[in-house]
């Protein structure tokens, strides 16, 4: 997953900062990207396993793919008028303070999202753009897991 010659690169420029109808967050991400993260975010989880704990991805390295795409969309969010006005809300207030912290809205590739209805398109057939659970960076404070990425 982690090797840079099949994995695209980032930027905050191309990060689309939205609300849905309800007044919830998304990150609109390329196609592409969304497809690796959404395979990144169900990694190590049993699909048969019940209970909170068992529903978290594996930990991604923090000096790996994953967790710099997860850093740059925590950075274009940051920009965003959608999340700017209360970061604590959307769970991004400890990464200003901490280099780490968890983002409590959605992220999805770009051919998943319609941003004139605000909502999904096509949602039954676009489950690859979606990744699950909430980004997560490990924050400093959390020697051995600092910088790291979980979903």
């Amino acid at each position: 997953m982690d090797t840079a010659t099949t994995t695209p690169t980032l930027t905050v420029a191309e990060v689309t900062a939205t609300t849905d109808n309800m007044g919830r967050v998304y990150a609109v991400i390329p196609d592409d990207v969304a497809r690796l993260l959404a395979v990144a975010s169900h990694e190590g989880i049993d699909p048969n396993a019940r209970g909170y704990f068992s529903q978290q991805s594996v930990t991604h390295p923090a000096d790996g793919w994953v967790a710099a795409t997860v850093r740059t969309i925590f950075d274009a969010l940051l920009t965003s008028p959608e999340v700017a006005d209360d970061v604590r809300e959307w769970g991004l207030g400890q990464y200003r303070t901490w280099d780490g912290g968890t983002f409590f809205g959605f992220i999805v590739g770009q051919s998943g999202w319609d941003m004139d209805t605000r909502w999904w398109r096509d949602y039954d057939h676009t489950g690859e753009l979606r990744v699950r659970g909430s980004a997560t960076i490990a924050p400093r404070p959390r020697r051995h897991l600092a910088g790291t990425c979980t979903f």
